[in-house]
């Protein structure tokens, strides 16, 4: 019997997502770099970083572990957010967030904690 780690094991592949609202190669850059090191930490394959915020086209990638972001933010403004967790969601996708302070309480979460608060 031998030990996965003495095979090959493809990494999970992933595409970062950047929402840029100040357009600047300087910007990209180090958002892209944050992303990069993020995966490779982490052992993700991170195969494209992609600007356009239409998930329709990364929910249509075959292999697709998940979705990088830099912060929640970059998946747009609350309700717009809310939607594409659920997008995510359904499709399967897991979202890694890299400032992953509010990632367990995303708007998109349905749970309640004790004392009737509602996870927001």
């Amino acid at each position: 019997m031998e030990l996965t780690e003495q095979r090959p094991v493809p990494a999970p592949t992933v595409v970062g997502l950047l929402r840029l609202t100040v357009e600047t190669a300087a910007r990209q850059a180090a958002l892209a770099e944050v992303l990069s090191e993020f995966c490779a930490r982490r052992e993700l394959d991170l195969t494209d970083i992609v600007t356009d915020i239409d998930l329709t086209e990364l929910l249509a990638r075959r292999g697709l572990y998940g979705i990088v972001l830099p912060s929640l933010a970059h998946l747009g403004a609350a309700p717009e957010r809310v939607m594409r967790h659920r997008q995510l969601a359904e499709a399967g996708l897991q979202l890694l967030v890299v400032r992953d302070l509010k990632a367990r309480t995303s708007a998109a979460s349905t749970a309640k904690r004790p004392g009737n608060q509602q996870i927001t």
